[in-house]
């Protein structure tokens, strides 16, 4: 697949990935989950309304994985940039920043970008069940200049001295099934308060971020406002606090475009 992505050019390797998933997609076993999710986030939609939506989700899918092998000149010469004053002087000043995004169009778009930013990227991630093709996936994305970190290891290697001034990126839109219940489209759902915490100890601001596709291949990166929470807030309280804002923001970008978001596996309890 990747050698076939590979040897197109990168809007007719994304159209292809997007038609090729687009048509598998909704005959696997997964599409059933995606459908469940997508009826939280438009529950007055009908099931034509989500069938079409669910077929959405695999085409961008499609997308982003042919999209793997052409990753440095998507940034070079087809994304667009918006981000507040605010952002642009911490990243002006190279100031190490935990920037915050979701599944959502092409979160490696962003990874690739936000290495070339500043001192660089340490990008907290989980590694695919298959070595081999981990592997794979790993050799696209160190192309960027970030360094990654799978996730069991994060709490023990983010140390200043390991970082140097480097900034941190994750994803904390999946479910974590010890993380604390909070509302995500009406619904608690278990969301993880690491990254808070990990912000509070390195005091790096949280800043989130994402990707919105343009079309094939083509993106724009668009940058939220820091983050902050109650000034009254401390500790866990605190870090509850920021996480439910990052969560209504993903709300809006999900509600938004949500055939963008990959939403395979379940998000919300069983029964939820």
């Amino acid at each position: 697949m990747w050698l076939l992505a590979s040897v197109l050019p990168s809007r007719l390797a994304s159209r292809t990935g997007s038609a090729v998933l687009g048509a598998l997609g909704p005959h696997l076993r997964k599409h059933r989950q995606v459908l469940r999710n997508l009826h939280r986030v438009l529950p007055d939609a009908s099931p034509a309304e989500l069938e079409r939506t669910a077929r959405g989700v695999w085409r961008n899918l499609g997308a982003v994985l042919f999209e793997y092998p052409h990753l440095e000149r998507i940034v070079d010469r087809q994304i667009e940039v918006r981000m507040p004053d605010s952002v642009r002087a911490l990243l002006e000043n190279a100031r190490p920043v935990l920037f915050m995004t979701g599944h959502l169009a092409n979160w490696e778009v962003l990874a690739n970008y936000l290495g070339r930013q500043g001192n660089g990227l340490v990008i907290i991630y989980s590694p695919h069940a298959n070595p081999m093709i981990d592997r794979m996936i790993q050799r696209f994305r160190t192309r960027g200049g970030g360094e990654y970190v799978p996730k069991q290891q994060a709490l023990r290697r983010l140390t200043h001295k390991f970082l140097e001034g480097r900034s941190v990126g994750l994803l904390p839109d999946v479910r974590v099934d010890s993380g604390v219940p909070l509302s995500l489209f009406g619904a608690p759902a278990p969301t993880t308060i690491s990254p808070a915490r990990m912000a509070a100890r390195l005091d790096y601001p949280m800043v989130p971020v994402r990707a919105k596709r343009l079309g094939p291949a083509r993106f724009q990166v668009e940058f939220a406002e820091p983050l902050a929470a109650d000034p009254e807030q401390r500790g866990k309280r605190a870090a509850i606090d920021l996480m439910a804002n990052f969560n209504a923001l993903l709300e809006a970008w999900i509600g938004e475009r949500p055939d963008e978001w990959l939403c395979t596996k379940r998000r919300w309890p069983k029964g939820a």
